[in-house]
Order: structure tokens, then sequence, then C-alpha cells
């Protein structure tokens, strides 16, 4: 759990040397999602971590919504549901993002895939799995202060096992304006698998 409070204080701190006038007051504002009932191969620790994290950020003055074992259906509602939350909160809004569970990268994109997701081959990634980019580009798009998005994803599976196989890991990406993305392995690798996943987390921060 080190390098998940690692990645969370680094992308605290990152917003917190952002100008702040007296005047404002920052809405601080958060999706935590841990998956780890997949019908291809349950996670033990994603949930707890999640837990874990929907705490810290609490305790940070957050607004949390917190969620596990979403389906792609549900995990598609609470993402719009969240951008519409961050877009409400107006111009002083931080917008905060964490998902644990199994990522997959396919032409160069990161997806995150939901627990009831069915990829037997790579054609599937795109239907089956949530897109990272369509996400992330919708909160750069609002007037907001900042965006992180947390990326604990990076993980063995044994998804597409026909077609072209997947690469390892997750891909590199450039972020958009004042978006923090950070990832629980350097690119285009795979976390170990352990019952408390450690490390240190990679991040990309553009203002």
């Amino acid at each position: 759990m080190a390098r998940i409070l690692w990645a969370l204080i680094v992308g605290l701190v990152s917003l917190a040397s952002l100008p702040v006038h007296a005047e404002d007051q920052e809405k601080r504002l958060a999706l935590v999602v841990g998956n780890g009932a997949y019908q291809a191969g349950a996670l033990q620790t994603a949930a707890n971590d999640a837990g874990l994290v929907a705490q810290t950020l609490q305790a940070a003055g957050f607004d949390v919504i917190g969620a596990r074992d979403l389906d792609s259906e549900t995990l598609r509602k609470s993402f719009r549901d969240f951008i519409q939350k961050v877009q409400d909160a107006g111009p002083n809004a931080v917008a905060f993002v964490y998902l644990a569970g199994y990522g997959v990268q396919l032409t160069g994109e990161n997806y995150f895939v939901p627990v009831d997701a069915k990829i037997a081959r790579d054609t599937d990634v795109p239907v089956e799995a949530i897109r990272i980019s369509d996400y992330s580009h919708q909160l750069s798009a609002l007037p907001i202060k900042a965006g992180v998005i947390v990326l604990d994803a990076a993980r063995s599976n044994s998804f597409a096992k026909d077609g072209q196989p997947l690469a390892g890991g997750l891909a590199l990406v450039d972020p958009d304006p004042k978006m923090l993305i950070a990832f629980n392995s350097a690119p285009g690798t795979v976390a170990p698998d352990a019952r408390r996943p450690t490390g240190p987390m990679r991040r990309r921060w553009r203002k």
C-alpha cells in the first residue's frame, strides 16, 4: 500500500502548489473505484486498496464517491455522473479519480476493465472496457483547477487469448493540460502480484 499512499501524496502536494486566492473556496471531488470480483479472475487487494484511498482523500477534504466491483453499465454511468458533478462544482474544483483493478492497453490507449468484461480477443477491448482518455479529455475540457487520475491497474491478466496479443502493462500517455496521471508500474510493464502491493508509482503532470 506504500506506493498508493505515495501517489496520493504526490497528487495532493502538486494540487496544493497551484496558485490559490484568499477569496477562492476549493471544491475537492473524488471518484474511487475498486474492482476485484472479475469473472476472468478475482483480484484480492483492489477493494481494500480503494477503501484506504477513499479514507485518505476524505481526510484531505475530498467529497468522495466510492464504489466497488462495477459492471460496464454502472462504471460508465459513474464516470458520467462524476464528470457532471465536477462541472457543477465550478472553476474552483479539483477532481481526483482512482481506479484499482485490471487495465489493458491497445494501440497506445489505456483501458480500465469492468468486472463483467468478456475480452476473448484484442478486438473486444474497445467494446468491453472503458477507454481512459474518453474521460480524462472531458475532465481536462472543464474549467477546473486541476485533475488527477491514478491507475492502479497495470496487472498480469488472461484477457485476449485469441487474436493479436495485448501489450504488457499500460501505455505512456501525454496528459492533457492541468492533469496528473499516475500508474502503479512503469509504462509497458506489469506490477508484481502480491498481497500487499509495493513499489513506486509513476506519474506524469502537465500544467
